[in-house]
């Protein structure tokens, strides 16, 4: 929250601006007198601090040195010379192009609070994330953006081990699964492309009114680019024949990998795929086995040899996906490791 003040001083007022066309920041310093109905932020607002920030009709009044450390686009803008009615100023404004919300993230990252715990990390709002990545690369925090995005790929992997290994749901706890959507937006952002399967994948999976984006805490709308939107459709299709022709390979089988009782098996698998509806068979995500959802049943009904050999073949066919899901959004695997590889050298 934040609490309404209302004044008028004479100071020099220096404008950073974020070009959406190639994310130049710009500073501009000039006079001005101060117009009516900007608030304090009520987080962000201490008495001694040496700068005032002001993102849209919020103020937050902070310390120069502490954003010179983290930023250099910070540190180059203060250490331009002033004319000399802003040297006579008693604090320096500097108008950002941010919104309040953002701005209020990245100075949660930049001074940190004792509202949590140092040694426990908290798991991360979509916005905080997002905030972090967005202004982070615009003010080149490069260490902000490194972290944040470390975090995404914890999630939206391209480890197979690890993605087994956080199963379902995909996304991290704090996030929703249309929330993709805008991971889908950094990684375009940021070049990190090994982000890109895991979040196509998530959106794939996702029904229209959600796939048409969502908002974001302050009142933006965050959606896919259209050819995204386009590509979405596409995959989503061919995912859904991949996972209906993974499924039949796994029961169409005619190994009975030294099945005891092959005649009563196998006849328990035709009745299991009799029963099974198109709307269980035709979901996109290829990784939502139909024999691991059905474990209890078939697993009591068939012999202990020929459900061990099922359980393979549909082992087999998710590892083959795997290695297929880039191509299924335009992705190159070797890109995608080059990425990877770059980032840990």
């Amino acid at each position: 929250m934040s609490a309404r003040i209302t004044r008028k001083r004479g100071r020099y007022e220096s404008t950073l601006s974020q070009e959406p066309e190639d994310d130049t920041v710009t500073g501009d310093v000039g006079q001005r007198e101060e117009g009516e109905g900007l608030k304090r932020d009520d987080e962000f607002w201490y008495e001694d601090g040496t700068v005032i920030l002001v993102a849209r009709d919020v103020e937050f009044r902070v310390f120069k040195g502490i954003l010179a450390d983290h930023s250099p686009v910070f540190r180059d803008m203060f250490s331009l010379p002033q004319p000399p009615e802003a040297a006579m100023a008693r604090c320096p404004v500097v108008h950002v192009t941010d919104t309040p919300e953002d701005l209020r993230h990245l100075l949660r990252a930049c001074i940190p609070k004792i509202h949590s715990s140092p040694f426990v990390p908290d798991d991360p709002s979509f916005d905080v994330i997002s905030a972090s990545i967005r202004l982070g690369h615009k003010y080149q925090i490069s260490k902000l953006v490194e972290h944040s995005v470390d975090y995404l790929k914890m999630y939206y992997t391209d480890d197979y081990h690890l993605f087994l290994q956080r199963g379902r749901p995909y996304w991290p706890p704090s996030f929703k699964a249309e929330h993709a959507i805008g991971v889908i937006n950094l990684a375009r952002l940021t070049g990190e492309h090994s982000l890109l399967p895991v979040a196509f994948l998530i959106c794939c999976t996702l029904g229209k009114d959600n796939l048409r984006g969502f908002q974001r805490e302050d009142g933006s709308w965050e959606q896919l680019p259209l050819y995204d939107v386009v590509l979405c459709f596409e995959a989503r299709g061919n995912l859904v024949a991949r996972r209906t022709a993974a499924t039949l390979y796994v029961f169409v089988t005619k190994d009975d990998g030294g099945c005891t009782t092959p005649h009563k098996c196998q006849q328990t698998l035709y009745d299991f795929l009799n029963k099974l509806t198109v709307v269980e068979i035709s979901k996109p995500d290829p990784f939502d086995s139909v024999l691991q959802a059905h474990k209890g049943e078939l697993q009591e009904s068939l012999c202990r040899e020929f459900w061990l050999l099922l359980e393979n073949y549909d082992i087999e066919q998710r590892d083959f996906v795997w290695d297929e899901l880039p191509s299924f959004f335009g992705l190159d695997a070797e890109t995608i490791e080059s990425d990877d590889t770059g980032a840990d050298g």
